[in-house]
């Protein structure tokens, strides 16, 4: 009888390369399973990074400028002769009026000329310096030149455009490479002169008191006194409110602002009005600050002077006195304001990453104490790190899903947590000291 043929090696390895593959596919599918499991005993954390951020605590107002104004007489063609916003004094020129178009031209041209010669006898009459201080004075102004362009602020560009110029000229004058300014400014001072010979004398237009001046066509004017509109209550000031109280100032060259101080009366929410007034019912006696936005961005120190509450209409009235002028407000008749009653600055945390752990203590008569905190991802850590507790110093500051906390090293803080921290927002399981991975 003969015996049965032995396997064919190609059929042995065959076997070999099946077997290891289940091996490996069992390998793969209990390293799956237990992934998944460690994932369910103790999942990934979700961390956030602590940044700064400030955060306002404001009331929408709608409301009216109350300036001491003085309207300043002219028409016909006006060409002005100082900006809006300047201070002048009683009896300056603000302006001219032209009796032909070309007037106006040739006043732009002088104004441009005058420039060009202030700046050279800026220039000639440089104080001697070191080479050194007038190559640093060039580069600070040019540098100072990029940032006013950078930031977009293009009414300073002028300004600091001249101060590079002048910088530049007098470095020229010290390193011998200016040509004769003596002669260039002879020259520009003969055109000036054919120029003023053409312009003639137009009919001069002066300040009629000291204060800030404004042009007649980018400034408002009141459709009722000052006195009226103080007069109003609330409904009676949301009612003229709505009807209009500004117009376009028209029929004169400007007005003229005097003093430092004006009112804003303004109407609010009943709501938002008893922000307006302190724990004991009166009205605030610390500082606000006022911002008009669209028209200004920049917030100016104020103090509020009446706060009226009328609950029957759901509205507040209010007062408040700023001692500070721009060009921008001055343009302002009715407007719409933001009251800033604080500004908190501090780390922008997610208020479900705050945990409470109880304080450790010998005192057993103190009982438990519960302190509030985050856990700070150290390394493959986590870490509890102390915040402080909301109380009458450290007022609990939201801003939507998130808390201000201040950073660590805070005069009369607490806080354990510094910027940039990775603060754990969920996970669980967490306690002090816990490995992560």
């Amino acid at each position: 009888m003969r015996k049965p043929d032995n396997a064919s090696p190609g059929a042995s390895r065959l076997l070999v390369i099946f077997a290891g593959t289940v091996v490996i596919c069992l390998i793969l599918a209990l390293f799956y399973v237990g992934f998944q499991a460690m994932r369910v005993i103790n999942p990934p954390i979700q961390k956030e990074t602590a940044l700064m951020a400030t955060v306002e605590e404001t009331v929408q107002a709608e409301g009216v400028l109350l300036f001491t104004e003085t309207i300043v007489p002219g028409s016909d063609q006006i060409g002005y002769l100082v900006e809006d916003g300047e201070r002048v004094s009683a009896g300056t020129t603000v302006a001219e009026v032209y009796t032909d178009p070309s007037q106006a031209s040739l006043r732009v041209q002088l104004t441009e000329l005058n420039q060009q010669i202030a700046l050279l006898t800026k220039s000639q009459n440089a104080p001697s310096a070191q080479l050194d201080t007038l190559l640093m004075d060039r580069a600070a102004a040019l540098y100072l030149l990029m940032d006013t362009l950078d930031q977009g602020d293009y009414g300073q560009t002028s300004q600091d455009g001249e101060a590079y110029l002048l910088a530049q000229s007098r470095l020229w004058v010290t390193t011998g490479e200016a040509p004769d300014l003596g002669a260039q400014i002879a020259a520009l001072t003969a055109q000036v002169q054919t120029l003023q010979a053409q312009l003639g004398s137009p009919a001069q237009i002066t300040a009629p008191v000291t204060g800030y001046f404004v042009r007649a066509g980018v400034a408002r004017q009141l459709t009722q006194s000052a006195e009226a509109i103080l007069a109003l209550d609330a409904a009676g000031l949301r009612s003229l409110l709505d009807q209009g109280v500004d117009t376009s100032l028209t029929g004169c060259a400007g007005k003229m602002v005097s003093g430092f101080s004006w009112v804003y009366c303004g109407v609010c929410s009943f709501e938002e009005g008893q922000k307006l007034l302190g724990a004991d019912g009166k009205v605030r006696s610390s500082k606000v600050g006022i911002r008009f936005p669209g028209q200004t961005e920049d917030s100016l120190s104020a103090k509020l002077t009446s706060v009226t509450l009328d609950e029957a209409n759901g509205l507040a009235r209010f007062t408040l006195q700023c001692d500070s002028i721009t060009a921008d407000l001055l343009r302002l008749g009715q407007a719409d304001a933001e009251i800033i009653l604080s500004e908190t600055t501090g780390l922008r945390i997610r208020a479900q990453a705050v945990h409470y752990q109880m304080e450790q203590t010998e005192d057993a008569d103190k009982g438990e104490n519960y302190l509030p905190g985050v856990y700070v991802k150290f390394g493959n850590m986590a870490r509890f790190c102390r915040i402080d507790p909301v109380d009458s110093e450290h007022p609990l500051v939201t801003d939507g899903e998130y808390i201000i906390v201040q950073p660590k090293g805070t005069e009369g803080s607490v806080s354990e947590v510094r910027l940039y921290d990775e603060i754990i927002v969920s996970g669980q399981n967490l306690y002090d000291g816990k490995l992560l991975y």
